[in-house]
């Protein structure tokens, strides 16, 4: 889903200044049982791949409702892997004029609270990352691609954005399990 470009630049002023970085205890959120949202990428081509990983993250993040945000038309029924989860799709009423988010899809989406959101974008798409802040999770983790604060709390450089295969995939979630120790040691972390 691509969002208008001057919508964009003025959502990155808005949300800097509007969304404050709260210091996060990441070890008690992810033991924490409240919902997880994992962002589909946008691009049919990746979808698959991503959608692979669902059952490696609800595996590390046990316990805890998963809810699956797919922005591409991909039929969601006819795929092992998204069908197991709670899956959300955003609707022309769920969209402004310049194709961000409504507070009303929020609020749906983010339910009773989430803990949690990944986003397994690894191109640049500001319509998941601005989902991300707008849900206010307090753990937000993404790939590295020049967002930062206050998108994602937590980013996972993937190496080389220009090749995205399932092997990269393969390598986001060694992190995510390396981070919760339960993995093993894909890299020394940088500090």
């Amino acid at each position: 889903m691509k969002v208008n470009r001057v919508a964009e630049k003025i959502c990155r002023i808005r949300y800097r200044m509007k969304y404050k970085n709260d210091p996060v205890n990441f070890l008690s959120l992810v033991d924490n049982p409240d919902d997880c949202l994992v962002c589909l990428p946008s691009n049919l081509k990746f979808v698959l791949n991503a959608a692979s990983k669902l059952p490696d993250i609800a595996t590390i993040f046990p316990n805890r409702l998963i809810k699956v945000l797919v922005t591409s038309n991909i039929d969601h029924r006819s795929h092992e892997y998204i069908k197991r989860f709670t899956m959300d799709k955003p609707y022309s009423y769920d969209i402004t004029n310049f194709y961000l988010p409504k507070r009303s899809f929020i609020d749906r989406i983010s339910g009773k609270g989430l803990s949690i959101c990944i986003d397994l974008d690894f191109e640049h798409n500001f319509f998941n990352s601005a989902i991300t802040v707008l849900t206010k999770a307090p753990l937000r983790i993404g790939c590295r691609k020049g967002m930062g604060l206050p998108y994602y709390n937590l980013e996972i450089d993937i190496g080389d954005k220009t090749v995205i295969s399932p092997a990269t995939y393969d390598n986001f979630i060694k992190v995510l399990y390396n981070f919760k120790n339960k993995g093993e040691k894909v890299a020394p972390v940088e500090t």
